[in-house]
C-alpha cells in the first residue's frame, strides 16, 4: 500500500502484514504514518463462514478502522497520536485500543481518567484499567460526554 507522510509529503511503501502490531514509520522523517484501510479482508474460521473483526472510530471528521492489520490505535493531546484530541483535560498519551484476542481493549494511561459509554449499558469512568468493549458508544477523553458532543469519540465494533 502507497502512503504520504502528513509531516513531510514523503511516499512510503506499507505492507500492513508485516508491521508487527506498531504503525509503520516514514522513511523520510520517521513519523508514524496515519492510514485508514478501506477494505479489510475477513478471517476465515475453519468451516470457511468469514468473520470480520474491526471496530470503527469516528471523531469530527477522521475515522480510524482498527483490526488484525492494524491492531493498535493511540489517542491523545500530542501529534504522535494515531488520533489527536485537543483539550487541556486530555494527557499527551491519554489511552489506547488494543486487538488482542479476538476482542478489542480500551486502554486508559491517563491522568483524568476515560469515561466510557457503551449502548444499552451504564457509562462508566475507566482510569489506569483497561476494558473489553463491543457493540456501539461513545468515547470522552479526561471527562465525560455525551454522543453530540464535540468531544465525543463513537466506535462501532462491526
Amino acid at each position: 500500500m502507497l502512503v504520504f507522510c502528513e509531516e513531510c509529503g514523503a511516499r512510503n511503501e506499507v505492507d500492513t502484514g508485516k508491521t508487527g502490531g506498531k504503525p509503520p514509520r516514514c522513511d523520510q522523517c520517521d513519523t508514524p504514518l496515519k492510514f485508514s484501510l478501506s477494505h479489510v479482508s475477513p478471517v476465515q474460521k475453519p468451516d470457511d463462514s468469514p468473520i470480520l473483526h474491526l471496530l470503527e472510530l469516528r471523531f469530527h471528521d477522521h475515522i480510524i478502522e482498527i483490526s488484525q492489520a492494524r491492531p493498535t490505535v493511540t489517542m491523545g493531546r500530542q501529534r504522535h497520536n494515531d488520533l489527536v484530541v485537543q483539550d487541556n483535560r486530555v494527557s499527551r498519551s491519554h489511552a489506547r485500543f488494543e486487538y488482542r484476542g479476538g476482542q478489542f481493549v480500551l486502554i486508559d494511561q491517563s491522568t483524568n481518567g476515560t469515561y466510557v459509554f457503551v449502548k444499552g449499558k451504564k457509562g462508566m469512568n475507566l482510569k489506569q484499567d483497561e476494558l473489553p468493549v463491543e457493540g456501539s458508544g461513545v468515547i470522552g477523553l479526561g471527562r465525560k460526554v455525551t454522543p453530540d458532543s464535540p468531544q465525543a469519540i463513537h466506535f462501532t465494533v462491526i
